[in-house]
């Protein structure tokens, strides 16, 4: 069966970039076929399922990085081909975390299944070792044109052009991964026993800055750094183009000029940037691997030793033990708490929420009816308590037009509502604890539930106790209560070492 390609591209999304950036792998692609390496027929995928901890001594001092890794196709496990399944094997030994999903295209709908994956050598050849097989969920597709234009991508194939469509519809939406913590790995191909890793990358430069060192996310930097270490092969290929001829990926394809990069990472933050070194004509990994050979600094052989000096040899005096000044006990920071009580942080607490003229039982309700135009689903979803009922009331009916420019304001104005009278004064109780993430439900949930429904939250808990310390007499009148910080509310504040102390900033004590 055909991939639906026009259901694909219904799917509303920030821009096309990266299936542009699909011509420009597709011939990285070509090039490695042609010097006979074999190119993954899968894709794989980093995801950081903590890149944004609340914690500020563990996210600035520590920077945990913790990395899992997804493998898409659309066959299962045991259906890979030879070759493939010895790529997937060597590059998959030294990670963790890799789970594999096959994907399965419908006219409509996308069906997902996972597996847990681990590697295992046996006589000295790793093989792979996948778990049982779970059903990991279903997307509806929504309706596309009769005859999509596909001319801006001539020379990519539809079976590439669609995986890489039903992959990132799988990390955005499925698997609900955080914007910006996670990333692909562009070109995966196995070079004799060696898994090689090109990350594939396209500037618009002028000539005067054609040279000029690119950067990478943390995430992308992370992601090539646990490769390297897990004994692939990376390379960066870069291709330059000139000024304006971005927005015709094919065209920019025959005037540009394909360079090698050499990634490093900036200490401290973890940071990369990528140095370019000299163009890579005829574009090859036999090419790259030269320019990153060219590249490294060669070191000065050490001369033998021949026995014979011209001084004098000294008297050798031991040295004295080092005199260690005497140890000073470091003080421990305070930090707060966290704050786990799910039902008070809970989308599906009892907490009657008046949107639009209708009153509806819980906040995840109010923001299912306000996600969509369809009048019959919001009648529909005031009487509906269950949580999976409502999800499948909500999930036939269309997403309004203008949704991702009103959703901001409808979460605003639905946690306000919810959050009135005790509710309100229990939320603002738990300053200064740090609050949990709600558990993730549904992709239609997107907004109110996760990191952006938390950062909603603790908003809305600045302004509620701003509101509370501008009526009490005995506070500081130095904190920021609505700022964006690890504990909103006690930014600048006077007293901010001890919780009791804290409180009696908003006149809770």
């Amino acid at each position: 069966m055909p991939l639906p390609l026009a259901s694909l591209l219904a799917l509303p999304v920030q821009d096309r970039a990266p299936l542009d950036a699909l011509v420009s792998e597709h011939a990285v692609r070509q090039a490695l076929t042609a010097e006979g390496h074999h190119v993954a027929h899968f894709g794989l995928w980093a995801v950081r399922r903590r890149a944004r901890r609340q914690d500020p001594l563990e996210r600035v001092l520590r920077q945990p990085k913790d990395w899992t890794w997804v493998v898409l196709a659309p066959v299962p496990p045991v259906q890979l081909s030879a070759t493939d399944t010895t790529l997937l094997a060597r590059t998959t030994r030294g990670l963790h975390g890799v789970r594999y999903v096959q994907w399965t295209a419908h006219e409509q709908t996308l069906d997902f299944t996972a597996w847990s994956l681990r590697t295992t050598v046996v006589r000295g050849a790793p093989i792979l070792m996948p778990g049982p097989a779970t059903p990991e969920g279903r997307l509806k597709l929504p309706p596309g044109p009769l005859l999509p234009d596909l001319s801006r991508w001539s020379s990519v194939p539809d079976e590439t052009l669609g995986a890489a469509l039903i992959e990132s519809a799988y990390i955005e939406r499925v698997a609900a991964a955080n914007l910006g913590a996670f990333t692909n790995v562009d070109i995966l191909a196995l070079a004799g026993e060696t898994p090689v890793v090109i990350e594939v990358k396209r500037r618009a430069r002028t000539d005067d800055r054609a040279t000029d060192p690119l950067t990478m996310t943390t995430t992308q930097a992370g992601t090539l750094g646990h490769l390297k270490a897990a004994g692939c092969d990376v390379h960066v290929a870069v291709l330059v183009v000139p000024k304006g001829s971005t927005w015709q990926p094919e065209a920019a394809l025959q005037r540009g000029t394909w360079r090698a990069g050499a990634p490093v990472i900036r200490p401290g933050w973890g940071e990369m940037h990528v140095d370019l070194l000299g163009p890579v004509n005829p574009l090859s990994l036999a090419g790259l691997r030269q320019a990153a050979a060219e590249s490294a600094p060669a070191q000065r052989p050490i001369p033998p030793d021949s026995g014979r000096s011209t001084l004098a040899k000294r008297p050798h005096r031991p040295s004295p033990p080092p005199r260690l000044p005497p140890a000073l006990p470091a003080p421990r920071p305070w930090r707060p708490d966290t704050w786990e009580d799910t039902e008070l942080l809970s989308l599906w607490a009892r907490t009657p929420v008046r949107l639009g003229g209708r009153t509806y039982p819980h906040a995840a309700g109010a923001y299912l009816a306000a996600r969509t135009l369809d009048q019959t689903v919001r009648e529909a979803l005031t009487g509906v308590m269950d949580r999976r009922a409502a999800l499948n009331v909500a999930r036939p009916s269309a997403e309004r037009p203008d949704w991702l420019a009103v959703r901001d304001q409808a979460v605003a104005e639905i946690l306000r509502v919810a959050y009135r009278g005790e509710r309100g004064t229990a939320l603002v109780a738990t300053l200064p604890l740090l609050l949990v993430d709600a558990p993730v439900f549904s992709p239609l949930l997107d907004g109110l539930q996760g990191r952006a429904g938390l950062d909603q939250v603790l908003q809305l808990r600045g302004h509620l106790a701003r509101d509370v310390a501008e009526q009490a007499r005995d506070g500081c009148g130095h904190c920021a209560f609505a700022g964006p910080a690890p504990w909103p509310g006690f930014v600048r504040c006077a007293h901010p070492r001890e919780a009791a102390e804290a409180l009696q900033c908003v006149g809770l004590t």
